[in-house]
């Protein structure tokens, strides 16, 4: 038996909800293991990616805990806490940018002080993926999301890394560009600004530069703000 989501709305917030009332009814009760990432993939017809996302909005909110090799479980802290950001206009996008500079130019300053060997090779591989996939408008969302969660990993500070994951890779706002703004075109020039805003991110974590880290993310959001901010305008 499949379950298909609507495909308008955000499939991660939409299987948030259905899990939320699946736990709410009592389908899976405190203590009981939620279907494995392939099944909840099956059942719903949606990507590992989505039920990925998921899992770490549920996970942040405190309703469910993982471990390593077995699964997902469900705890006793049931109730709602914080909404999954499902973006419904441009001006939305625009206060997620805002709320992010309250907290990722912590992280990067921290990440910079902070960042160890592990964090290092992580660092790297995340910043080659994002590389390889820069000037790609559909496969550059998903490994920009996870070279910002490898600096807030970096940062050592766990809320950082929470809230980024319950938020999920929405949080980088060309994931929703084509469904808020189908119209407006593809701008190669964007996308390449948007990566040497990533290398000067990167390359100051890496050196150690605190003061770096916290402008590069600065300026990258900042100017994240701007552009999209010429997106609300022209639509």
């Amino acid at each position: 038996m499949t379950a298909k989501l609507e495909p308008r709305k955000s499939l991660s917030a939409q299987l948030v909800a259905e899990l939320r009332e699946q736990i709410a009814n009592g389908t899976f009760a405190p203590g009981d293991k939620l279907p494995s990432e392939n099944e909840l993939m099956q059942t719903y017809e949606v990507s590992r990616t989505v039920v990925r996302e998921a899992i770490s909005g549920l996970r942040a909110d405190g309703i469910l805990i993982t471990r390593q090799g077995v699964g997902a479980f469900v705890t006793n802290q049931t109730g709602k806490r914080l909404e999954p950001f499902d973006p419904l206009d441009l001006k939305a996008v625009l206060h997620m940018i805002e709320f992010r500079k309250a907290i990722e130019m912590e992280a990067a300053e921290f990440a910079a002080a902070r960042r160890d060997d592990n964090d290092l090779k992580e660092l790297k591989s995340r910043f080659d993926e994002l590389t390889a996939n820069a000037l790609d408008a559909k496969e550059f969302v998903l490994p920009d999301y996870n070279f910002h969660l490898a600096i807030a990993r970096a940062s050592h500070n766990p809320y950082f890394l929470q809230i980024e994951e319950h938020i999920g890779a929405q949080i980088i706002p060309h994931s929703k560009l084509h469904v808020l703004a189908p119209d407006i075109p593809e701008d190669l020039s964007f996308l390449k600004a948007v990566q040497v805003e990533h290398e000067h991110i990167y390359r100051a974590i890496v050196d150690g530069d605190v003061s770096g880290a916290r402008a590069a993310m600065r300026t990258h959001l900042e100017h994240s703000q701007e552009r999209y901010g010429r997106y609300v305008s022209a639509v």
